[in-house]
């Protein structure tokens, strides 16, 4: 066994530790806190969606920043993507059906981590000496621990995080598989798109994901519905399924080897954690150059958002439930299952997943280098951009050698670091918090 393969089982030992035991606690009892002190923010925001879209257009006009549409689309292009499809697969097909319930539970109580960290990442905001916003975790990490070492070591992994090699190489997978073009030319394309997109900071992210954003949703959502509705008969039966299997072993059945309650935990907690930028500052970061001046308005819209993105996952996880997919397609990789799916109803629909696929995981992937700019910059405001610019090139480079399992592997134990050090300052700096 190599140093590397060595090192990827080490990683693993640790992100399992940390999600079995650790992450969900964390999310869990910190978004039951911030329901109770918030009566339950997250349900009468959807009662008062019109009310709160109305006010936050009417808090954005005519100041410095950016529109908060635009930040929706910029917001949901790095959250929706391909964990949703491929990310939420994998906790459907090793952790059950059961998974989907704490996926449901953790972006429940995860919403009011989001509307936190967006709301402490408006109010520390600064001004930049570009003219921009700057916000996110680092500064009311900073303030809250009065050192630079907390939020400096948030941007380290931000930065690790935010070059997305998980979804650049399913991306160059994909387009590799369903076009024959050489794997090389492929990863030095897509890495020329994806540095373009990205170095032209939040505002190219939001003007790109404005236009393909709601392209992708709205065609996956409909293709994914009918689906189900085709096979409606077995909704109830699997929806009993995903309740049961929540808190008891799942008995083997097809391809799929059962599940215990810590298994479903694990992947539908982690999965939900990164489909939906939960804690990870991602969200935070990108609503910080809003031009809305209230903190409350702006991360009480944020949270439609991860309504959306929460949306995708269920219907993700409905289609493959329902069709059986889940325990069907165990020998496919978990990026052919989706496209595998569609094509026994959609035919010639392999190119066109592929597009879908190519548009949720492109947002996705510019949208995290953006914002891992801005960590860098950060970090080191004369050389950081630069030096970003060598390092996320190299990193995609490298990681396009290896399997997107392995690659997610990082990804899960990344975002556990973030979203440890997020709810230490959501916790320390709590009484600033104010819910609309």
């Amino acid at each position: 066994m190599s140093i590397i393969d060595n090192l990827f089982n080490y990683i693993n030992i640790f992100q399992e530790f940390y999600w079995n035991y650790v992450g969900w606690l964390l999310i869990c009892f910190t978004g039951i806190y911030l329901t109770i002190k918030s009566r339950g923010l997250q349900f009468r925001a959807l009662y008062n969606f019109r009310k709160n879209i109305k006010e936050i257009f009417a808090d954005g006009k005519g100041k410095e920043g950016m529109h908060p549409l635009k930040l929706y689309f910029a917001s949901v292009g790095g959250m929706v993507g391909i964990g949703n499809i491929v990310g939420i697969s994998v906790a459907l097909m090793i952790g059950g059906p059961g998974s989907i319930f704490w996926t449901i539970i953790a972006s429940i109580f995860g919403t009011l981590l989001k509307y936190s960290e967006i709301y402490l990442g408006v109010k520390h905001r600064v001004k930049n000496k570009y003219g921009g916003l700057d916000g996110g975790p680092m500064y009311y990490l900073q303030d809250a621990f009065k050192s630079k070492f907390i939020a400096s070591l948030f941007a380290v992994f931000l930065c690790i995080y935010g070059a997305e090699v998980y979804q650049f190489v399913i991306l160059v997978d994909r387009i590799e598989s369903s076009f024959t073009f050489d794997r090389h030319l492929v990863v030095f394309g897509l890495l020329m798109a994806v540095i373009y997109s990205a170095f032209g900071g939040i505002n190219r992210i939001a003007n790109i994901c404005s236009v393909i954003m709601p392209v992708f949703m709205i065609s996956y959502v409909i293709m994914s519905i009918y689906i189900i509705i085709q096979n409606a008969d077995y909704l109830p039966e699997f929806l009993g399924l995903v309740v049961k299997s929540a808190f008891t072993k799942q008995a083997g059945i097809g391809g799929f080897l059962g599940s215990s309650m810590i298994v479903a935990m694990h992947y539908g907690m982690s999965k939900a954690v990164y489909s939906g930028d939960i804690g990870i500052g991602y969200d935070s970061i990108v609503q910080s150059e809003t031009r809305v001046t209230d903190p409350t308005k702006q991360a009480t819209f944020a949270i439609y958002s991860l309504f959306t993105d929460t949306f995708i996952c269920i219907i993700t996880n409905l289609m493959l439930g329902v069709t059986g997919a889940w325990y069907k397609l165990q020998d496919l990789q978990t990026i052919d299952i989706v496209p595998a799916t569609f094509s026994n109803y959609f035919p010639y629909s392999d190119i066109f997943v592929t597009l879908l696929l190519f548009f949720a995981g492109f947002t996705t992937v510019i949208g995290f280098l953006a914002v891992g700019i801005k960590c860098a910059r950060f970090l080191s405001p004369k050389y950081g951009k630069i030096i970003y610019l060598i390092y996320a090139p190299i990193s995609f480079i490298f990681c396009s050698n290896f399997s997107p399992d392995k690659l997610f592997i990082i990804m899960d134990f990344v975002s556990g670091i973030l979203v440890l050090l997020s709810i230490a300052g959501i916790l320390k700096l709590r009484k600033e918090i104010k819910f609309n």
